[in-house]
């Protein structure tokens, strides 16, 4: 409470502007995602991931570049994020028309996003089971509007899940009656606690039955008339490390495989889009079919493919514009008080445009150049912070 008074009293902000963290995860909305850090990024992740002609690819990359294998800090939780938000604001239509796919814009598609570190267990069911609680808990308000659009057509509850039954059943592959049912019959509240039932869903069930709620689900989906389900996966580098048993490795890539190309109820209607960088690819290669998912060189040319480098030095400068004028209560100028332009030079050029290796260094400036109580941020200030063997530790 007394750091929030002097950020108030020394530049007019509500708090520290920046994250702590140089990673983003989903449920940390507190800070605003800058469309235009990457000029062009909207269009091109559309492009990728819907496709331009024809049906959106099954898999697609994007891809953090810079020095070092590791290559993380570029932005990938946040633009994965913000696509699935703009996906789901209104079933994909608007990305549609930024991939110039007018003639697909009747088609409706849904996001969700799932990440590999925070899965129980690692492996690709449990990362399905991960995907589909995501789809009925964070989105099921989207499934909500889809329902009640068809109720107000006429379908009945009855109607939807003995339609997608017979689709199912038709298909010959495993999948949910009791999520088909809930989804169906009972409010969303009920969706999310069914999985979330430590007796249901031990981690036991988590590592079979992934394929199968993912199933019911797209089902459902189908029925209500969304044509394509995007799943956007975060973290692959977890999975594909060094620490993954190599049967793990070998098993799930190919199942991967079956669920793009084969699952006669999912081929078609999924898109998984991977994040995915240096020392990740060179380990998946080995493992990965790409006689049916494609390449994951980063050499690459192919279409499904997204890239982000560093952000440009002006870039950053709006960036840090934009993340202090969210908290700014007291003196809304459109700069960058209290810091100046020099000390933002330091900061770029210590972390080599990585933002969000730039931003939390930011945090730690801030947190000390208000306790200290410095009215302007300079140059010489920050160099002497960051030159102390007392920085707090970045995150690896």
């Amino acid at each position: 409470m007394r750091q929030s008074k002097q950020y108030r009293a020394l530049w007019g902000l509500a708090r520290n502007p920046f994250p702590d963290h140089a990673i983003a995860s989903a449920g940390t909305d507190d800070y605003p995602f800058y469309e235009n850090l990457h000029p062009g990024i909207a269009s091109t992740m559309a492009r990728a991931f819907m496709g331009c002609e024809g049906e959106p690819p099954s898999t697609a990359f994007l891809w953090s570049l810079g020095e070092g294998e590791e290559a993380r800090g570029y932005g990938k939780t946040k633009h994965l994020l913000w696509f699935t938000e703009r996906v789901n604001r209104d079933l994909g239509r608007s990305v549609a028309k930024l991939a110039d796919r007018s003639h697909a814009e009747a088609k409706k598609s849904v996001a969700t996003y799932t990440s590999f570190n925070s899965v129980e267990g690692l492996s690709l069911s449990n990362l399905l089971f991960a995907a589909v609680r995501d789809l009925v808990g964070t989105r099921q308000e989207i499934l909500r509007g889809l329902r009640d659009n068809a109720f107000e057509k006429g379908q009945k509850p009855v109607e939807i899940y003995e339609s997608t039954k017979q689709f199912l059943e038709q298909r010959n592959e495993g999948w949910s009656p009791t999520l088909l049912y809930k989804l169906c019959h009972e409010e969303p509240g009920s969706w999310a606690e069914y999985l979330d039932n430590g007796y249901e869903f031990s981690q036991w069930h988590k590592v079979r039955l992934g394929r199968e709620l993912l199933r019911s689900c797209v089902g459902f989906l189908r029925q209500l008339g969304v044509h394509r389900l995007f799943i956007l996966v975060d973290q692959v580098e977890d999975f594909a490390s060094f620490m993954t048993p190599s049967y793990k490795l070998r098993r799930d890539f190919p199942r991967l495989a079956y669920l793009c190309s084969t699952d006669r109820v999912l081929r078609r209607r999924l898109t998984f889009v991977l994040t995915m960088h240096p020392r990740a690819s060179r380990i998946l290669s080995r493992y990965w079919p790409e006689g049916d998912l494609g390449s994951i060189e980063m050499e690459s040319n192919a279409s499904n493919v997204v890239r982000l480098g560093p952000m440009s030095r002006a870039r950053f400068t709006d960036l840090v514009r934009t993340y202090i004028d969210a908290v700014r209560v007291v003196g809304r100028t459109g700069g960058v008080s209290p810091l100046t332009e020099r000390v933002i030079d330091l900061v770029y050029e210590l972390e080599q445009g990585r933002p969000g290796y730039c931003l939390q260094r930011l945090f730690f400036l801030f947190d000390f150049a208000v306790r200290d109580g410095a009215r302007r941020i300079e140059r010489k200030f920050a160099e002497d912070f960051f030159a102390t063997d007392t920085q707090p530790g970045r995150e690896i």
